[in-house]
């Protein structure tokens, strides 16, 4: 597993009033949810970035704004007319 470092200025922990380990936690959920969105991952792959169940995955995500049915329309219309 390849690992990525990003700098981060104390000042910014402080002022966020979080641990390295809490930021770290939420940067991974929201670059699952905004690789998601932007259908790069699966919602499995996506909950798996971010270290949760793929349930917890869903409610994050939705709290973050991002919907849990990631389709276009004409995805949809296609998954319709096979039903």
């Amino acid at each position: 597993m390849t690992m990525l470092q990003i700098p981060v200025d104390d000042r910014w922990l402080l002022r966020a009033g979080m641990t390295v380990a809490e930021l770290a936690g939420e940067l991974r959920v929201f670059l699952a949810a905004k690789l998601y969105e932007s259908s790069r991952l699966t919602l499995g792959q996506a909950a798996e970035m971010a270290g949760q169940p793929v349930w917890t995955f869903m409610e994050s995500i939705s709290r973050l704004g991002v919907s849990v049915i990631n389709m276009d329309l004409d995805m949809l219309k296609n998954d319709i007319a096979r039903a």
